[in-house]
């Protein structure tokens, strides 16, 4: 039970950090979006929220704010960049380079490589493909992520990005492209069978969609993939776990921007 709590207290923790520092940020912390300079910030400016330092208000906190609410509200102060020219690492916070939130991250230039760091939510992985459309190397070219205050973003042979905001409030769906989504804002709970609108090559079993779920009441990730080796898959989704969909597009009669994992609720 502590670490249910625990873990929902350092949601809170990062993100209403943002609530209460929007309204007074001042003009100069835009300045960074427009700069195409990016510095490297240490993780270790992100203060580290532990057990002992919340145990007097996490009760309230778990039961005032739930994990949806919270998405949805880092998505309501997400706030969009120009393109910018990746030269180093890319900081997320009110002085990093993007500030905390849900944004769809566009390639521009290059192609490879997307790792990072997370500085509060050790389970939620960042680790991607992409490419920019018309580089003859079909990656997805935007990938949906929810960033962290303190987070840390690495690109390797990307040499160009952008960050396009998600609206407070999206339409739920049962198709999803790349990225990381919400269960709750983004898909609705249930339990359902996996399928594709991509053809997968049945010679390469084990390429095509892999799937985390994170748990954010337990800190527990469970992984599962759909392919040609493994087709008749189903998976279970609760309300505030969070589903990270990557795919290797192996046919490529459309493409992986296109691609989408389907959901289609099982009746038990």
């Amino acid at each position: 039970m502590k670490n249910t709590k625990l873990l929902l207290t350092l949601f809170i923790a990062s993100f209403m950090l943002v609530a209460c520092s929007s309204n007074t940020a001042s003009d100069a912390s835009d300045t960074s979006k427009n700069n195409p300079k990016v510095e490297t910030k240490s993780t270790s400016e992100t203060e580290d929220v532990t057990e002992e330092e919340n145990s007097g208000n996490e009760d309230s906190s778990s039961e005032e704010y739930t994990i949806v609410d919270i998405m949805n509200e880092a998505a309501a102060n997400s706030k969009s960049t120009d393109e910018i020219y990746v030269t180093g690492d890319v900081v997320v916070g009110d002085k990093g380079d993007v500030k905390q939130g849900i944004y769809d991250l566009e390639i521009i230039g290059g192609s490879g490589n997307i790792t990072g760091t997370r500085a509060a939510v050790r389970g939620l992985f960042i680790n991607f493909i992409g490419s920019a459309p018309g580089s003859g190397i079909d990656y997805p070219s935007k990938i949906r992520l929810i960033l962290l205050r303190g987070d840390v973003l690495k690109f390797r042979n990307i040499s160009k990005i952008k960050f396009t905001a998600v609206p407070a409030k999206v339409q739920m769906s049962n198709e999803l492209g790349v990225g990381e989504y919400v269960v709750g804002r983004d898909i609705k709970p249930g339990t359902y069978k996996l399928s594709t609108n991509a053809n997968m090559n049945p010679e390469l079993t084990y390429s095509g969609w892999s799937i985390d779920i994170l748990d954010t009441s337990t800190g527990k990730t469970i992984e599962q993939t759909y392919n040609p080796g493994n087709m008749d898959v189903a998976v279970k989704l609760e309300e505030g776990q969070i589903v990270s969909t990557k795919f290797d597009n192996t046919d490529r009669n459309i493409s992986s921007d296109e691609a989408r994992l389907i959901f289609t609720e099982l009746n038990q």
